[in-house]
């Protein structure tokens, strides 16, 4: 059966369901491995959550879910994704300096919006846990985290998010793919606390697949995005610098909010400035690469479909950052 080459909705609402479950999936595996492993070895399951070994190979459930997740419906639905995403296009080296300073101002530049957020939080009492769960005092944790929560995850939730489900949601419009693509990315991470940074990233990562179609940007980006954090946490911890705490006033929400409309204005331009996309082409490839213009829809069958999944996805998402919202207040 000849390959297609265009995500759908449908792929949207799978693919956005699956990265809600798969992950707790894992996990679950995981928990039950580790516990037996540790009834075997005659450790204490009690202190398992507090076992270094236990939280370094908690770090990869994530990836090793989003990418079993991307690669196992890729093969099921048989789609070609490497020329979905233009993974073989050119990449332009004034691109890749736009994205450097795009994922620089992403990091600096709505730190203090995000800081405000968890300042109302706080006020309202809810209980802020934004500590990474190892410690980075050394060079070789630093290496691992960066590879743990730098590296993968800027392969494999770019793959998912810029990747199927935006490019899915092209099929309604191309705002409910930047912005949808963008809460559905704010959503997956299932707790209070990452919710504004992640919309912010997700619309700026989706505006950058937009102009580009090349899914290499958006991870360079997302890259960086994660890999600065860990190296100043791993500087500051190292160097035993403590970060000023921020004060909830008038005065810290009025600058918090015209350094994040800076941010967004500077971040447009950036964005203006990359290298148009490559167009696209057509639904289905053959196995000879002949391509068939123009098919029919009703040829396809994908377009009646609905998108249960999708807003089943929503559901599950929103339900669990309820639940994380009440345990906040509640702690």
């Amino acid at each position: 059966m000849d390959k297609r080459i265009k995500y759908n909705k449908y792929d949207s609402g799978i693919c956005f369901l699956g990265a809600i479950v798969a992950p707790s999936l894992v996990s679950i595996v995981y928990m039950l491995l580790a516990t037996v492993i540790a009834t075997i070895c005659g450790a204490n399951l009690n202190n398992l959550s507090n076992n270094t070994v236990f939280l370094y190979f908690s770090l990869f459930i994530s990836p090793i879910a989003f990418s079993s997740l991307f690669f196992i419906y890729n093969k099921k639905a048989k789609i070609n994704w490497v020329k979905s995403l233009n993974i073989k296009s050119k990449v332009s080296f004034l691109n890749i300096v736009l994205c450097v300073f795009l994922a620089f101002i992403c990091t600096f530049g709505f730190t203090n919006v995000v800081n405000l957020f968890d300042a109302i939080l706080s006020e309202l009492g809810f209980k802020i846990q934004s500590d990474l769960p190892i410690t980075i005092d050394n060079f070789g944790v630093c290496l691992a985290m960066l590879f743990a929560m730098a590296v993968l995850p800027a392969i494999f939730e770019e793959l998912l998010f810029r990747g199927v489900i935006f490019n899915g949601l092209k099929d309604y419009n191309k705002w409910w793919a930047i912005f949808g693509s963008a809460i559905l990315f704010s959503l997956m991470h299932l707790n209070v606390e990452q919710t504004i940074y992640p919309f912010i990233v997700g619309t700026i990562l989706a505006f950058v697949m937009l102009k580009t179609n090349n899914i290499i940007y958006p991870m360079i980006i997302h890259f960086l995005n994660n890999a600065i954090v860990i190296v100043v946490t791993y500087i500051s911890t190292v160097k035993n610098i403590q970060q000023a705490s921020f004060v909830l006033s008038y005065k810290s929400a009025i600058f918090a909010i015209v350094y994040c409309i800076t941010a967004i204005l500077l971040i447009a331009v950036i964005i203006k400035l990359l290298m148009k996309k490559q167009k696209k082409v057509s639904y289905f490839q053959t196995k000879s690469d002949n391509i068939i213009e123009d098919l029919p829809k009703s040829n396809t069958n994908v377009y009646v479909k609905h998108n249960t999944f999708l807003w089943a996805g929503v559901f599950v998402a929103i339900f669990i950052w309820l639940i994380d919202l009440i345990s906040g207040f509640s702690a």
